[in-house]
Parts: structure tokens; sequence; C-alpha cells
């Protein structure tokens, strides 16, 4: 993606990504008076668009193997049959797809639905993410549940099921956020078999590089990720919502404060307040801390910016956490 000020495209529906992406040798796109140097990027990502025209993501090498939404859509279909999706995509050749379920989680007065999240892109830079893959958990099966708030469109995270309960992650919270929380918890969960965790780590990682994958593996993998997914009720992340509704910001200086801390980038941090305003009034509610990470989670995926969709989710992990800490 450019360093430009990029907005979001929206689309529900899968054929609005889905649209043909293939890899086609650099060459055969080049007239025939034109030679290629000796380069391992020789291979180009070429997306079909809808309109006729055709985009050049990026070049790879023989290593990259390209991720078909094709794919991800007949894995889906295997495990689920009564969902929605909503995405989010852009010029850059990233994008994510919420895949929301009709299991709903009721927080203050409103109903929220599970959610999937999956991230890619076209063109290698932001690795295949899927947010609901199997965590540090003595539960093998043990999925994130994240969830999907239709008022904004949000797709929210599950950024607190890493913890056995919301009692722990506040605690995590209050001991300043240690990097390896799962040091700061092993003395309460002596039952957490670490060396598990590292070697699952390796084979059932969150993250997928492009390169070199092995897609029937992925696939095989990918899928029982969406069983889990699909039977997990639980949810940490959503006990930590309704903490959050429970605190009120009384005044602008409050909200103003939180947003800050939060560390959205000033443009956004303005669109976040913009937004809770509304929010406050279409709810005819006053401001609490879960309308305002609802409304700074709207501002990521929605505002003007130069992040990648990668980085989005990884400033409302920061916004979340910074967001949440003041329920404690």
């Amino acid at each position: 993606m450019s360093t430009q000020s990029t907005n979001l495209e929206k689309a529900s529906s899968w054929n609005s990504i889905c649209f043909p992406v293939k890899e086609v040798k650099l060459q055969d796109l080049l007239p025939a008076s034109y030679k290629l140097l000796p380069s391992d990027r020789q291979r180009a990502i070429v997306g079909f668009m809808p309109d006729g025209t055709q985009h050049i993501f990026a070049l790879q090498s023989n290593e990259y193997t390209l991720i078909p939404n094709d794919l991800l859509r007949s894995v889906v279909n295997t495990v689920a049959t009564n969902y929605e999706i909503d995405t989010r995509f852009s010029s850059g050749g990233d994008f994510c797809i919420n895949i929301i379920m009709p299991d709903s989680l009721k927080v203050g007065n409103e109903r929220i639905y599970k959610n999937l999240i999956i991230n890619n892109s076209y063109t290698g830079k932001s690795p295949f993410n899927i947010q609901g893959s199997s965590i540090e958990s003595t539960n093998e099966e043990k999925v994130k549940v994240s969830y999907y708030r239709q008022i904004c469109s949000n797709g929210l995270m599950g950024w607190a099921d890493e913890f056995m309960t919301h009692e722990e992650y506040f605690n995590w919270l209050a001991n300043g956020q240690p990097r390896k929380y799962l040091d700061a918890l092993k003395e309460k969960v002596e039952h957490v078999n670490i060396e598990r965790i590292k070697r699952e780590d390796k084979i059932l990682a969150e993250t997928f590089p492009h390169k070199s994958l092995n897609l029937e593996f992925f696939k095989e993998h990918l899928t029982n990720i969406l069983r889990n997914f699909v039977v997990q009720k639980d949810s940490i992340t959503g006990a930590v919502y309704n903490k959050m509704v429970q605190v009120s910001m009384p005044t602008d200086a409050d909200v103003q404060k939180v947003i800050v801390e939060a560390g959205l980038p000033k443009k956004l941090a303005c669109l976040a307040v913009e937004r809770l305003r509304n929010e406050e009034i279409m709810l005819e509610t006053e401001a609490n801390l879960w309308l305002l990470y609802n409304a700074a989670n709207y501002a990521l995926f929605n505002g003007k910016s130069a992040l990648t969709i990668n980085e989005r989710f990884k400033a409302d992990q920061k916004a979340f956490n910074n967001i949440a800490a003041r329920a404690i």
C-alpha cells in the first residue's frame, strides 16, 4: 500500500472480493520485444476486476503461494450455512472478511453477533491471519470469539480471549501488560503445558506465511478452526465488553484523555470523538468505555489512513487494551 491516505472499501458478498486472482508469468504480460533480466520475482499476481481492468498487485518469486478467495469460500461453506459476510479491502490488495454468525451476545442494551475475521493480502505484505484460531489454552479446541456490531458494521476482535478468565485479563492490564503474559499467569494456571504450546505454535500458528505454503494442509487447518469456532460459545472478551459498559465518561475531558491514551493518530482520534457523539444520539445514552472503544474501532476501519489493514488491527488491539484498563 502506498503511503498516501487511503479509505477502505466495503462489500457484502463473496463476489466483491472473489474476482479472479491468478499468478501469471511476467514475461507473458510484456510485449515480445521486452526481455526480463534474471530475477527471482517473475510471477505477477493479477486481479481480473469486474469492470474488465486488470490489476497487478505484486511480483513474486516461485516460492510464493497464492491463497485463492474461492478456497476460503469453499471452506466456510463446508462448516456454516447460515452466515453473512462483510468485507473491507483496499486498492493496495489487502483485505479482511467478517464471517457473521447468528449467535449473539447482549452487551448493555445491544446485541452483537459472533464473527470470525480473516485477514489477507494479494501482495504478500500482510500474512494470512485468522482471528479465531487455536489459542494458548488448556483446551486445544478453544478459539477466540470475535463479534460484529451492526450499528456501525464493526468487526470486533476477541483480544481478551487469550486469557483464562476476564479477571486474569484485568490483572494483566493492572501489571502493565507484560509482553509474555503467560509468565504472569503460570503460577495461577499451573496446568498450562508450555512445551505443548511452543510445539503447536510451529504447526498451528495464527499467521500463515505465503512462502511455500501447502494449500492442502492450510485448507485442513482452516476447516478445523472454523469448526471449532462454530461450536465455541464462551468469550472472555464479551465479559470485558460488559464491564466496559458500566464505566461512564461524564466529561469531554475524560473522553479526550482516553482517546489520546488509546494511541490513535490525530485525525482518526478526531473521527472517533465525532463517532462517539453520533452514537450517543442514536442510542440515546451517555458515553461509556464500550461506546468509546467502538468509536475508536470505527475510526480505524472507516477513516482515511496510510495504515494497512494489518496495522489497523494492531492499533485496534492497543486501543482495546488501553481503554479496557480504565475499567479496572
